[in-house]
């Protein structure tokens, strides 16, 4: 792990280095300004490429996939709230955020970023002579993969989103808004393509046909698709390579057998973004972001993610509960990654897609496998209302605070408004999505603002 981290050092620093080099993709410039057949000489060349995307998504602290999606999702809802005042950051809290709101904006430009490089990366190995057809294959489906991620938070975010698959200015640039289906139809063919083509040996820091089979679980779903969630979900479950960590404290670990799959920290002198923002710099300092109290009082008795995911600072008296799933903000050993899709989920989506088709032995006993990782009993509940609110209670103590898992999931069991009503009062139903940013609708008057903004 370490030679791998040194590498990816090695090949930041490059490619800052060599950010003119046209034989690499130049994600700023439109079609009519570079050829994609010139992009690739070899596969070496297009593997570069997509490494690149990976430490771009990693670099910027509180950037889209580096904290920010945990950090912005965890203040809309009833995890987190901020001890600054960050007014920017104050509208995601009260649901109340601005169309103008630079943060915001950063979040689409950074996802739009990634999907074009990706975009750049499809076609150039496509129209590449210098790639074996076997290398092709892997090196598309792994750009798919990470395009198919990008579009499952942007829908998730914004509603449907514009779906670009191209690189060609003259198209992209007028793009208008897909449906919610339609976007999710193209997350689809990404991951099932995907699957079928990712190279079953590699590291997890780089997607595996699993890491496909679990995403496409978490988005089947989310689209009402039980049977298909439940066997995706299966594929890894039952692949044996998988397998729950018994310690939590080493679930978020580089060494994690949980794992499906990650990205490495490569930002000099730190670790995640996550352990640097959220764990302050001594107990006898206020964390910047503390849980919201109907979180924190919400673990069971003896739950063990509270005592291993939860740390408390007390100062002048007053407790400061902070999520401590990542420990170290700057770099140290143990390594932690950041831990995007791990198996505890695979387990939970199944016993979600198991009950909704009835099948409630087989989702209970999906349910207290998390349940007794977590040293807690089996669980009570016998019927379907029951269980289906035992999973609920379960996914908010096992995904706290972890890339807008509970945001997501209030939103798609349409429970945002009895569940929030008691901490977040000036909630509404059109706060339940972002809005697009004003400074891209002025770019592509074809955009429609979402309602209420």
């Amino acid at each position: 792990m370490k030679t791998i981290k040194n590498n990816l050092f090695l090949i930041f620093f490059t490619f800052m280095a060599l950010s003119s080099c046209k034989k690499f993709v130049e994600v700023s410039q439109p079609k009519n300004q570079i050829t994609t057949s010139q992009v690739f000489a070899d596969s070496t060349d297009a593997n570069a490429a997509i490494i690149d995307v990976y430490i771009n998504m990693m670099t910027s602290a509180m950037g889209y996939d580096s904290g920010g999606l945990t950090v912005f999702t965890g203040l809309s809802v009833d995890e987190l709230y901020q001890t600054s005042n960050n007014a920017v950051y104050n509208q995601f809290y009260v649901n109340n955020i601005s169309s103008t709101n630079s943060t915001n904006n950063g979040l689409w430009i950074s996802a739009y970023g990634y999907i074009y490089t990706l975009n750049a990366c499809i076609e150039g190995i496509t129209a590449s002579k210098g790639i074996q057809p076997s290398a092709k294959a892997q090196l598309i489906a792994e750009a798919r993969f990470v395009r198919a991620f990008q579009y499952f938070y942007l829908v998730n975010l914004y509603g449907g989103v514009p779906v670009v698959t191209s690189t060609d200015y003259n198209v992209t640039r007028l793009t208008g808004r897909s449906s919610t289906d339609l976007v999710y139809n193209q997350i689809i063919a990404d991951l099932q393509y995907a699957e079928s083509n990712l190279n079953n040996s590699a590291a997890f820091e780089r997607p595996t046909p699993y890491a496909a089979s679990a995403l496409l679980a978490k988005v089947y779903l989310y689209t009402g698709k039980s049977g298909l969630a439940e066997t995706e979900a299966s594929k890894v479950i039952n692949s044996g390579i998988f397998n729950l960590e018994p310690d939590l404290n080493s679930v978020f670990l580089g060494s994690s057998a949980e794992t499906i799959w990650k990205l490495l920290p490569v930002a000099p002198n730190t670790a995640t973004f996550e352990g640097l923002f959220f764990v302050p710099s001594s107990r006898s300092a206020t964390p910047r972001y503390v849980l919201a109290p109907s979180l924190f009082s919400s673990f069971e008795t003896g739950d063990q993610r509270m005592i291993n995911w939860v740390q408390v600072n007390t100062i002048a008296g007053k407790a400061y509960p902070y999520p401590y799933k990542y420990k170290q903000g700057t770099t140290s050993s143990p390594n932690e990654d950041y831990v995007i899709l791990r198996l505890a989920d695979q387990y939970l989506i199944r016993a979600e897609a198991e009950v909704t088709q009835d099948k409630l032995t087989a989702a209970v006993a999906d349910l207290n496998v998390i349940r007794n990782r977590a040293g807690l009993p089996n669980a009570t509940a016998s019927d379907h209302a029951s269980i289906v609110a035992a999973i609920q209670r379960e996914r908010r103590s096992e995904f706290f605070c972890e890339w807008g898992n509970r945001w997501f999931d209030l939103k798609r069991w349409n429970l945002s408004g009895s569940a929030l009503s008691a901490v977040k009062s000036s909630l509404t139903a059109n706060a339940l999505v972002y809005p697009v940013p004003i400074q891209q609708i002025t770019a592509n008057p074809d955009l429609r603002q979402n309602p209420g903004y």
